[in-house]
């Protein structure tokens, strides 16, 4: 799969969730989804938090390594990932922030699309190629969509997008252990 349907991939996650929110009244981003008490709004908020390091990465690694040691900080001064997002973007909510996170990440998008495909990008753990990297950013829109998507009530269609996600679930199922310090499981998942 070439790199740019990876990116449109993305893309097309981002539209499903966004025309999924759209039509919605400002006052029901703020209804509760059952991932840890975020809101709609939360969840947009630490969408667009994730998209903005990305987009970071891409344009400005030295940055994105300063960026990310303010937020190892204020974790290591107890504030939550959810608590950081509204630090850093409370004063969007609603359509305002829909609108706002749409249009960072389509620009995110473009980013990635111009890019060799042998770039590698900093991030939180190890450095990804950007296919893996863009992969993981759909991971993301697709994962915090399920809880919105539950919330309002509606039942999500799977397409043939969720087999990224499935890919970089097997890909990484060893980093998740080495990173914990665990012994690896012999038996590992795949994708058929």
């Amino acid at each position: 799969m070439a790199q740019q349907q990876h990116v449109t991939d993305l893309r097309e996650e981002a539209g499903e969730l966004a025309g999924l929110l759209s039509p919605l009244p400002d006052a029901d981003y703020e209804r509760t989804t059952a991932f840890k008490g975020y809101t709609i709004n939360d969840v947009l908020r630490h969408l667009h938090q994730g998209d903005h390091m990305a987009t970071t990465s891409v344009t400005d690694p030295a940055g994105f390594q300063r960026l990310l040691a303010e937020r190892r900080a204020r974790r290591e001064q107890g504030v939550t990932i959810r608590d950081d997002a509204r630090l850093q973007f409370g004063h969007l909510a609603g359509r305002v922030l829909l609108a706002t996170w749409q249009n960072a990440l389509l620009g995110l998008c473009d980013l990635l699309d111009a890019l060799p495909p042998e770039t590698r990008l900093k991030w939180a753990g190890p450095d990804m190629g950007v296919r893996m990297f863009t992969t993981a950013r759909q991971m993301e829109v697709w994962a915090h969509g399920q809880e919105i998507f539950d919330v309002v009530g509606r039942d999500r269609t799977a397409t043939d997008r969720l087999r990224n996600i499935a890919v970089i679930g097997v890909r990484t199922f060893g980093w998740t252990f080495v990173n914990r310090g665990l012994a690896v499981p012999v038996n590992v998942p795949y994708v058929r």
